[in-house]
């Protein structure tokens, strides 16, 4: 595969170069501005199967011209020999913002943001191989209408991009003419090497915004964003010994991660285990249960609470996992949103990782981001709250991959369904047994100690 990178921030590009290198895959070329990657994709036009292509590549001192780096995509887009050549736009952006919509309106829908999909190497490839689908990329179409934008998203383009020689150059002339010009050369191209590089800027329909750093929301994300140090707890070097970790994420907002965790730590106290119920998200949900069962209108201050036999942790900063190792047989982890969860590499580690989902066929793309931003996909257990055999049957087909199980429809999470306990049996099944072998073992020893004492007993008795 062969790609190019473009991004004003060279230091970026070559760390992201050797990576991509390792990883068997060839950099044909970084560009550091966009008339550079306008030379350099008339330069290579067979060769080239992808474009890393970064919202800082137009970058001017602190005029980011955005509206220009649309219209340069979109010409490039629409030349016929570079209409095969897949775009992969790493965001400095998040969405809702009219960079993101004009790409999306072009048919590109690889993104990579801020809490979206994990922007790593593997990932980086995998869109150029199978880009991401229209359906993943439909929330870039949204447009916040508060961000300023040189022009309504409705109306033409005022900038195009002609290719015509090999460097480009920048010329000033009437605007209506130099788009005729264009069109006219678009509809009727001679030959393909007539599509070289050539720019025409009509100066008197731009007017571009600009972005004063420290504005609160339009400030672009510094250039190292993608290998800076993560908010993830550093964890994963904690011994979980004798402590089953049950992982509990969900592939988007409000359904029912915390409910289906509450249900799996009251299912595991109800078999006799002795179980933590761990926050881990930020939501503060654990405070206001607390609050509720107390009969309080305010936060209470304590960290942690005990209610129907299991303990809760609540998310605090300064939380230590390890002693909650050392302290339960079983560790329930409502992670919640992964994306935005400090404890996702818990959550990867964890024995048993279960996914809440949606079987809505028009929300399969939850389920397609969340699986790009974990790793073993291939131990993921979904879980479908309010959802029949049927339904989550034909999820499961749709997967091929994962197992699918319905959860029954339940207002109460600390009164678990007979259908749910089933379904719990079942996931948990090698943990519990275990578990239960070796409350049994222990058992044994102590009768087969005791029926040593009492022949011993029985022998000094006895002479």
């Amino acid at each position: 595969m062969n790609l190019i990178i473009a991004t004003s921030s060279t230091k970026f590009a070559k760390e992201l170069k050797g990576k991509l290198q390792e990883a068997n895959c060839n950099v044909l070329d970084i560009v550091s501005c966009v008339e550079d990657l306008i030379t350099c994709v008339s330069e290579k036009p067979d060769s080239i199967d992808g474009i890393l292509l970064k919202t800082d590549l137009a970058k001017k001192n602190n005029d980011y011209r955005l509206e220009v780096l649309s219209d340069v995509v979109l010409s490039i887009r629409k030349t016929p020999q570079f209409e095969k050549v897949i775009f992969t736009v790493l965001s400095d952006y998040p969405e809702g913002h009219p960079l993101l919509a004009e790409f999306f309106d072009m048919g590109i829908y690889n993104f990579f943001t801020r809490n979206g999909i994990e922007f790593t190497v593997n990932n980086l490839i995998e869109s150029f191989k199978n880009p991401m689908s229209f359906s993943m990329a439909m929330k870039y179409r949204t447009v916040n209408k508060e961000i300023p934008w040189r022009r309504d998203l409705s109306k033409p383009h005022s900038l195009e991009v002609k290719f015509t020689s090999s460097r480009p150059e920048v010329e000033s002339e009437d605007p209506a003419k130099a788009n005729a010009d264009l069109n006219a050369d678009l509809e009727s191209p001679k030959t393909p090497m007539d599509f070289l590089a050539k720019t025409k800027i009509p100066k008197s329909s731009i007017s571009l915004p600009k972005f004063p750093v420290g504005e609160k929301g339009k400030e672009p994300i510094g250039d190292d964003w993608m290998f800076e140090k993560s908010e993830t707890l550093t964890t994963s070097n904690i011994p979980v010994v004798g402590t089953v970790v049950i992982g509990v994420a969900s592939v988007e907002k409000h359904l029912g991660a915390t409910n289906t965790a509450i249900s799996i730590a009251k299912f595991i106290s109800s078999a006799g285990n002795n179980v933590a119920l761990v926050e881990a998200n930020k939501n503060m949900d654990f405070d206001r249960i607390h609050s509720l069962i107390e009969g309080e209108t305010i936060t209470l201050s304590e960290s942690e609470f005990n209610f129907n036999g299991i303990t809760h942790i609540k998310y605090r900063d300064d939380m230590d996992l390890g002693i909650v190792y050392t302290k339960y047989q079983f560790v329930v982890m409502d992670i919640g949103d992964i994306r935005n969860s400090p404890f996702k590499e818990e959550f990867n580690r964890s024995h048993i990782k279960c996914v809440v989902a949606s079987a809505d066929e028009w929300k399969f793309h939850w389920i397609e981001e969340f699986l790009l931003n974990v790793e073993r996909v291939e131990d993921l257990i979904l879980l479908v709250p309010s959802s029949d055999f049927k339904t989550t049957n034909d999820l499961e087909s749709r997967l091929k991959k994962h197992v699918v199980y319905p959860l029954e429809k339940h207002s109460n999470p600390y009164e678990v369904p007979a259908e749910s306990g089933e379904v719990y049996q079942q996931i948990l099944r090698v943990y519990l047994k275990n578990h239960g072998l070796k409350i049994k073992g222990k058992h044994l020893l102590l009768t087969a100690i005791l029926g040593a004492c009492v022949t011993a007993l029985g022998f000094v008795f006895f002479n």
